[in-house]
């Protein structure tokens, strides 16, 4: 072995590890590495850097018998694995057409243009599964070493004459094989730090993000999404993330901003770009730049934008806009950061409102139960059917069956939603007892399709018939309680009206504001429930003057 040829090669592999130690260094070189897809300004600077590297080794090959003993195999094969497919064809092939002009009538130049495109093949064919295994140093060794050998069998059999490729390989194959393949493993695993760091840092993100949740779990238990609780959470989020700044906002409006984007005036409020998108697409979105108008276009100028939803049941109800310098090598880890943390806050927002629901289940049920024990009540109903009993026996025995409905529905409240039949039959039990005990006084109107169906949360329905009952039409001395359903298409309309003497406006906004006392209680549990069930814009709407009330409440059918 020509041990000329072997200091050279080590020569050269040391070269290249030095040179991949200054282009991890390089800003936009770790930024371009880190892309998982590369577009094609990236493509074109990798191209141009691997084959700067391919060309160096190109020059300092050793001289052997008109050819070179070099490590360009290197460069082009590590241009795959990091670049991509069309970076690594593309890089081989400007090596290889490099080598030929060098020594354009060298005997071995076309085999040596024929291996490094062959190579740089090979390594396409390969490159995603030596990502997939992290770089693997014994898959690098491995790879490289059979790219090496088939360049040994391409310029046996290419290059003429055949005695001067057959000396040429003798002297190059045992040095260029084995000390390349070691060089490709030192040259990659510099670039493997650079995933390495980021890797550790997306973990560092990650733990934040848990800390940050921690803190944050006294406002998020809650259940508010408004903009002081929201100011408060981004001011958390700053004083752990350093960055520059966090917006939150609801479907329609910015509802705080925290950083250096507190100074800002926001016109109108309206939500910015990024957050349309975010919501749309109910996914991270990154933008590094706004189009004139936006709210965003001044602060995109030198930061840029990462936007999360916050879901519940897997619907968007707001947005979290964090917002980080531009000039940074990867957005990676802060996206990570910013879904993560958005995916916890989602989380604990959803169990905060299903323990509200809960909670007013269980209220509900509770004053449901409370009227129905009511001494009063019972008084009043056992009274009527008393009256019934000698008279029209028939007719008692019907109001007790009718009375047995009304409390076995009440007891029977484990199932969260129930059919419009299923709730109607327990509206139909309390109206049949009410009815009996006013007699003509009563009228009951009801417009509702056999056929029509749609889920409900139960004990929806009842407590706004009762209201239209005892506090609405019993005021007249005939009164009136009409209950309607309606097919809207994807939705269910249920109207209960009555021609009583109207609520109240100060009644109404206790109800809406869940500042009610016990007289409206039912109206009020009624409202609340539907909100947190059905979101925002489902809850009771309320039309009222001296001459009635009208309430309706909407029904999704899905």
């Amino acid at each position: 072995m020509n041990t000329e040829i072997l200091k050279s090669i080590i020569f050269n592999v040391s070269l290249l590890v030095l040179i991949a130690q200054v282009l991890a260094r390089i800003g936009f070189v770790k930024k371009y590495i880190l892309h998982d897809r590369h577009n094609l300004k990236e493509q074109v600077i990798l191209v141009i850097l691997f084959s700067c590297v391919c060309i160096i080794s190109n020059y300092t090959g050793y001289k052997v018998n008109g050819a070179y003993a070099n490590t360009r195999v290197i460069g082009v094969m590590a241009s795959a694995y990091i670049g991509g497919p069309l970076v690594g064809i593309m890089t081989a092939i400007i090596a290889g057409t490099h080598r030929l002009l060098m020594d354009i009538n060298s005997f071995s130049s076309i085999a040596c243009v024929t291996s490094t495109i062959v190579e740089g093949f090979f390594a396409a064919i390969y490159s995603k599964k030596v990502k997939k295994l992290k770089y693997d140093s014994t898959m690098l060794f491995c790879l490289t070493f059979v790219a090496e050998i088939i360049q040994m069998f391409i310029i046996l059999l290419v290059a003429k004459p055949y005695e001067l490729a057959l000396q040429l390989v003798s002297s190059i194959a045992i040095p260029m094989v084995f000390f390349n393949s070691f060089g490709m493993v030192f040259f990659v695993s510099v670039f493997k730090s650079v995933f390495v760091e980021h890797e550790q840092m997306i973990g560092e993100k990650l733990k934040l993000t848990f800390e940050i949740t921690e803190r944050c779990i006294p406002l998020l238990r809650t259940g508010l999404y408004d903009e002081a609780n929201c100011s408060r959470i981004g001011d958390i989020i700053l004083t752990f993330f350093h960055n520059q700044g966090v917006l939150f906002t609801d479907t329609e409006r910015i509802l705080s901003s925290n950083g250096n984007l507190a100074k800002l005036s926001w016109n109108d409020k309206k939500i910015p770009e990024i957050v349309k998108q975010v919501l749309t697409e109910n996914t991270v979105c990154v933008k590094e730049n706004a189009p004139e108008g936006d709210v965003l276009y001044d602060v995109l100028q030198k930061l840029t934008a990462i936007g999360a939803p916050l879901t519940k049941d897997g619907q968007p109800f707001g947005c979290m806009v964090i917002f980080v310098r531009s000039y940074k090598i990867s957005f990676q880890s802060d996206i990570e950061f910013v879904n993560g943390l958005s995916k916890l806050f989602s989380l604990q927002y959803e169990l905060s409102e299903k323990d509200k629901q809960k909670e007013l289940l269980q209220k509900a049920e509770y004053h449901s139960l409370q009227s129905q024990i009511n001494p009063h009540f019972i008084f009043n109903a056992l009274n009527t059917i008393s009256t019934f009993c000698r008279e029209k026996p028939e007719m008692a025995r019907e109001l007790l069956i009718a009375l047995a409905t009304y409390f076995r529905k009440s007891l029977q409240t484990q199932n969260t939603f129930v059919s419009l039949n299923e709730e109607m039959q327990y509206v139909n039990a309390y109206l049949q007892i009410e009815k009996a005990r006013f007699d003509d006084r009563l009228e009951i109107e009801i417009d509702i399709l056999g056929d029509l169906e749609c889920r409900m949360p139960c004990l929806i329905l009842q407590p706004i018939v009762e209201n239209a009952v005892v506090h609405g039409a019993m005021k007249r001395r005939h009164g009136i309680v009409k209950i309607a359903a309606k097919d809207m298409g994807d939705k269910v309309m249920i109207s209960v009206a009555d021609n009583g003497y109207g609520i109240e406006q100060e009644v109404i906004d206790a109800i809406m504001e869940n500042k009610i006392d016990s007289s409206h209680i039912g109206l009020s549990n009624v409202h609340r429930r539907l909100l947190l069930t059905y979101g925002k814009n489902h809850g009771l709407e309320i039309q009222t003057s001296s001459k009635g009330t009208v309430i309706n409440i909407y029904i999704p059918k899905s």
